[in-house]
């Protein structure tokens, strides 16, 4: 009997989880005629992240820098508040404009928008002028915070216990603000009998761990087929793969299935493909990996596979 290399198998449950809600945070732009409320002093952060629009504090009277850990494409802001910003590689000089009246210097109070194109991302900022001394904003992608909130999740746990959570988490919808989403679809028609549509990959950054989502469903006249975790070690859908998942074996006309392909990534293999052994949970009332592995020898050929396919 050909062993199954489904890690997930105990750990699925009869009634699918409700799908988690992934609202975006919405961006706030200060308009030139709008009054903005100044924040509390410690409200200013001085590191800021792409994902919603941050307030931060400028010097008015001095040079301020804003630095990017890639090269910074673009600023942009409203060209009637005196903001002039100069932009060298990773860095951009930002310099409120400082007005002489008499024998007085009348300094900005206006805040302003700033947003700033940093390699593939857009920062936004509501810029507030204040007397005080020059300022360094500092622009992340917030890899290194979710590493680290990756690494408390995963800490301790053996290799085998690391992908089963993973992959529950992402069955059940209890995905962690530091999983990064990759929701863009793609078809693939990899064998007459069904279809696979990749649904959405997660990266678990620290880890090494990727998870990849697909859907599978009959084509044709099929009304019946029987699925198994081996049919899915293809390269098409998997680069280096660790374990394979299936909700269910059997595919019905008008059902779907879930299927989770694991990846180990490159930031634990380095330059080396998986050759290794694949983890595998052997009965599906177990919620503790089995010992027997599955070694790449094991793994089916393309010969095998067609001849499973038939059957």
């Amino acid at each position: 009997m050909m062993r199954k290399i489904a890690l997930l198998a105990a750990l699925l449950v009869p009634v699918l989880a409700q799908a988690a809600e992934h609202g975006g945070v919405p961006k706030q732009k200060a308009a030139t005629d709008q009054v903005v409320e100044q924040p509390a002093e410690g409200e200013f952060p001085t590191v800021v992240l792409p994902e919603a629009t941050t307030t931060v504090r400028l010097s008015s009277s001095d040079m301020n820098r804003i630095s990017c850990p890639a090269d910074i494409r673009e600023a942009l802001t409203s060209s009637e508040k005196g903001l002039t910003i100069k932009i060298t590689g990773k860095d951009a000089f930002v310099k409120f404009k400082v007005i002489k009246k008499g024998d007085k210097f009348v300094y900005a109070t206006t805040p302003t928008e700033l947003y700033v194109v940093c390699g593939d991302e857009t920062f936004s900022m509501v810029i507030f002028p204040q007397r005080i001394p020059s300022q360094t904003i500092r622009l992340t992608s917030g890899k290194d915070r979710k590493i680290k909130e990756n690494q408390s999740l995963y800490v301790g746990l053996p290799f085998e216990k690391k992908v089963l959570k993973a992959v529950k988490d992402v069955y059940t919808e209890n995905i962690p603000d530091s999983y990064s989403i990759n929701y863009k679809e793609k078809q693939f028609l990899l064998f007459r009998e069904i279809r696979l549509i990749l649904k959405r990959t997660v990266d678990i950054e620290g880890e090494g761990i990727r998870i990849k989502e697909y859907e599978a469903a009959l084509r044709g006249v099929i009304t019946e087929f029987k699925l198994n975790e081996k049919m899915f070690l293809k390269t098409e859908l998997a680069e280096n793969p660790v374990a394979v998942s299936l909700e269910r074996h059997i595919l019905r006309a008008g059902d779907t299935s879930r299927l989770y392909v694991v990846e180990q990534r490159a930031e634990k293999l380095g330059s080396r493909k998986l050759a290794g052994d694949l983890p595998v949970m052997d009965g599906v009332r177990s919620n503790t990996p089995a010992k027997q592995i599955v070694k790449t020898k094991d793994r089916p050929s393309e010969a095998d596979q067609e001849a499973d396919d038939e059957r």
